[in-house]
């Protein structure tokens, strides 16, 4: 039963399908640009730089999503515990902030529950693809 569980497959079927998960989020980053409601304040000194940062974070997004990917997807004589980590790591950049900042500022926080929700959607499934991978970086 271990070994169905950490099949590799499984884990990239779970990665897959938290990346997959999140074209909802990443699309509505973009959507942002260009969203007059989504300017910042008239008394900022560029109001449309939202629109900058909205554009780096989807691009940003898409980077982490292709690097995941090549990890997860990567030839066993390529896989090594340090790319596990670098796969791990990267996760930690992507999904993270969706969470680490809402402690300190209730304005970190996802705007409402059904972002909150596709938030999870995203990462859960990713990150148990990734720890149920593992053996197969560790092993070779």
């Amino acid at each position: 039963m271990l070994e169905k569980l950490t099949n590799i497959w499984t884990a990239r079927v779970l990665v897959m399908f938290g990346l997959v998960a999140g074209y909802v989020p990443i699309s509505a980053t973009f959507d942002h640009i260009g969203d007059e409601d989504s300017l910042l304040t008239e008394t900022s000194f560029l109001p449309s730089h939202s629109y900058y940062h909205f554009f780096r974070e989807g691009v940003g997004d898409l980077t982490a999503s292709a690097v995941i990917l090549a990890i997860i997807f990567m030839a066993p004589k390529f896989r090594s515990p340090a790319m596990w980590w670098i796969m791990l790591i990267t996760m930690f950049g992507f999904y993270a902030p969706f969470w680490i900042g809402a402690p300190f500022m209730a304005e970190l926080r996802a705007p409402f529950i059904g972002a909150e929700i596709a938030h999870l959607r995203m990462a859960i499934p990713a990150l148990l693809g990734c720890f149920l991978g593992r053996r197969h970086y560790f092993s070779t």
